[in-house]
């Protein structure tokens, strides 16, 4: 009996579907039992299962427990949405196991090229006993100072290479660009204004245009001059850490072709504490550089402080960011920490 390509819910993901996707890559495969534990919905539903495997699934050592993600939500099959699953999809089968980074394994990255559907079944990082970043836990700069050595391996793995025009899924800015255009509405706005995150938006920002054209713009002149791999969603909530001290980011359905700073901006403006960002932001970036520069890529310090400042800009967009994608006390968190950052950074003056 023939299976769709990608289930359209989480109870599709029956054993016979599994089998069929997992048995073209690892011949002989039988998933006998699949058990849906934890789910999480958002821009993509990620849900974690638990499975049995027949002789030939254990000598692939497939491992018991892993992740399905995919778009299962209600907003989940507009072309834009696709885009992007797919964009994450194409980067698992063509640059992670290119990078110098703690990235999880794809065990399959699938595409349907007459549909655009995707899916990802991806290594459990439970089972190194990873925690997740959460921005209702903000990082302290020792901790935050090893994903910027991440930001800076991963920028550096593709600087300036012309292979990143041949990936046309990264054509246009990525995915984050189009995405914007669309979702940061008027609508979207009256919307989320309204919600209790609004208090944090200062008053240079408090209506649609001053706040949509700031984000609009720092993504257009950074696809100008597009030059290096960017993750392009490097908030705290994609990172995870594990006890030996390793760490790394997640979901990368938003990778562009991109510019340095918007990565590096956005992960220390929405990982640390108002605070501890005043005082250590100038030492990660430091660290950042140094990074680069051991691989033989040289910034000008003060021109790349002037990058951080006007790309804090980015972190704004959480003010409206749809209500369906985080909960609300996770975007007062952020909104109140990007605003801040742009008053101390004077980001819109770094523009002129």
């Amino acid at each position: 009996m023939p299976v769709d390509f990608s289930p359209g819910s989480v109870e599709d993901i029956t054993a016979e579907w599994l089998t069929a996707v997992l048995a073209a890559r690892y011949p002989g495969t039988v998933v006998q039992a699949v058990q849906p534990g934890t789910i999480i919905r958002g821009t993509a539903t990620k849900v974690r299962l638990l499975l049995e495997y027949n002789e030939d699934g254990h000598r692939h050592r497939l491992p018991p427990t892993m992740w399905f993600k995919g778009g299962l939500e209600s907003h989940s099959l507009t072309d834009d949405m696709l885009i992007v699953y797919a964009g994450e999809a194409a980067f698992f089968n063509e640059v992670a196991a290119t990078l110098e980074m703690d990235i999880p394994k794809a065990i399959l990255a699938a595409i349907d090229p007459a549909t655009n559907r995707s899916f990802l079944l991806l290594d459990d990082l439970l089972a190194r006993n990873a925690s997740f970043g959460t921005a209702l836990a903000p990082l302290t700069p020792a901790s935050a100072a090893v994903l910027v050595e991440e930001l800076a391996h991963l920028h550096a793995a593709y600087w300036m290479s012309p292979e990143l025009k041949t990936m046309r899924w990264l054509a246009g800015g990525g995915s984050l660009l189009q995405s914007c255009e669309v979702l940061l509405s008027r609508e979207t706005w009256e919307r989320c204004i309204r919600l209790p995150r609004g208090k944090f938006v200062s008053k240079p920002f408090r209506s649609f245009e001053k706040l949509r054209e700031p984000v609009l713009r720092a993504l257009r002149t950074d696809v100008a001059r597009a030059h290096c791999f960017v993750h392009g969603d490097s908030h705290v909530g994609n990172t995870f850490t594990t006890p030996d001290g390793a760490a790394g980011f997640l979901d990368w359905q938003s990778t562009m072709h991109g510019f340095w700073a918007h990565d590096f901006s956005y992960f220390v403006v929405t990982s640390l504490s108002i605070e501890d960002r005043r005082h250590a932001e100038r030492d990660l970036l430091d660290r950042y550089l140094t990074v680069l520069a051991q691989k033989g890529i040289h910034l000008d310090p003060a021109e790349a402080w002037l990058e951080h400042r006007r790309h804090a800009m980015y972190s704004c967009s959480w003010a409206m960011c749809l209500p369906e994608w985080q909960r609300e006390e996770i975007c007062c968190a952020v909104a109140e920490r990007a605003f801040a950052a742009v008053e101390d950074l004077e980001t819109l003056d770094a523009w002129c």
